[in-house]
């Protein structure tokens, strides 16, 4: 996989992601597109922790979790990468490609559809860097 370039994501230009041993272009969706995208992506992984409480005690919680773990779940993020990728004709790429390869696909798509989320480690840390007063609330004065 190819890291994208500071001047991949200002030229907007797409991310090339391997399906089948085939190169595919993804284009980024615009701001509109994308934020209900993310939205939809969120609903996706949200029921997460609560499978984590899930036991071998309640037979059919277990199986419940089990199978929107490892068949719903994978299926409804194929779903969501071909929303992304509305480019791509999700009948070839599911005769030629692999779980694994679509797994890595989905990935670099979460990249690109979540900027902020790799910027913000980097913001932090920065904070982090930066002299104690610069953190300081600034004191306002009032006028009479």
């Amino acid at each position: 996989m190819k890291e994208r370039t500071e001047e991949d994501k200002i030229a907007q230009a797409g991310l090339q992601v391997i399906l089948g041993g085939r190169a595919f272009e993804v284009r980024p969706l615009v701001i509109r597109d994308s934020r209900e995208w993310r939205k939809k992506a969120i609903a996706l992984v949200a029921p997460l922790p609560g499978y984590t409480n899930i036991t071998t005690d309640d037979m059919e919680s277990f199986e419940a979790a089990l199978t929107a773990l490892l068949v719903t779940m994978p299926d409804q993020c194929i779903d969501l990468f071909f929303e992304y990728a509305k480019d791509l004709d999700p009948k070839e790429v599911e005769g030629i490609a692999t779980d694994a390869e679509m797994a890595e696909a989905f990935e670099q798509v979460l990249e690109i559809a979540f900027p902020l989320a790799q910027s913000a480690p980097e913001m932090l840390k920065r904070l982090r860097a930066e002299p104690e007063e610069v953190k300081k609330p600034r004191k306002t004065t009032r006028s009479p």
